[in-house]
């Protein structure tokens, strides 16, 4: 997986919020089971390059002083109105420790279905598993080519995923992506009725 490094300053306890957020910066923090929590701030422009980049399931190479923490990003707030990030929180990963994650889920080939006027709708766009850090990828590739006629899903279970380094936390037969046949409006062949004049003024 690429390198992905991110450069944060430590936050003072007394700094307001609304103080850093007109500062163009975003409050955060970083937590972990061997790790304490430390209060940051980082540049708005910065964390959204990276979040492009690295997703949920992408280590990121926190860069804090001295300090390098290798992390994921756990959760975050968006404002509302504008998107904006407005507060992060960044998971510590512990080598030889699991963790549980989202895998982004990237579609693979045509559909034979499609080309004959099926409509693909999507079900899924990430997988939870637990895994090393070591073994995170950046993405499980689904063969949309299963999908041949009106009908056809492709399934969890129907995903290649190293059984012996992943461990898939939902059912296998839940639907990533189906050919669904597209609805037909019927046309009514009835004249229309015509209302009369003394209809309409009851």
């Amino acid at each position: 997986m690429e390198k992905i490094e991110l450069v944060a300053e430590i936050r003072i306890g007394d700094e307001k919020l609304s103080t850093i957020r007109n500062s163009k910066k975003v409050p955060c923090v970083v937590y972990g089971h061997s790790q304490e929590p430390i209060l940051l701030k980082l540049d708005h422009s910065d964390i959204l390059k990276t979040y492009r980049k690295a997703g949920e399931s992408h280590i990121i190479n926190l860069i804090v002083g001295k300090k390098d923490i290798e992390v994921l990003i756990h959760d975050f707030q968006k404002a509302p109105v504008t998107g904006d990030f407005i507060h992060v929180d960044f998971y510590a990963i512990t080598k030889g420790e699991k963790l549980i994650t989202h895998i982004p889920l990237h579609f693979i080939w045509e559909s034979q279905a499609k080309r004959e006027g099926a409509i693909i709708e999507e079900h899924m766009k990430e997988i939870e598993v637990k895994c090393l850090p070591k073994d995170l990828v950046d993405n499980f590739e689904v063969d949309l080519s299963l999908l041949v006629e009106f009908g056809d899903a492709v399934r969890v279970s129907d995903v290649k995923i190293d059984a012996s380094k992943f461990e898939v936390l939902v059912h296998g037969e839940d639907v990533i992506v189906s050919a669904a046949k597209p609805k037909v409006v019927e046309e009514s062949n009835e004249a229309p009725v015509e209302v009369t004049e003394e209809e309409k003024s009851e």
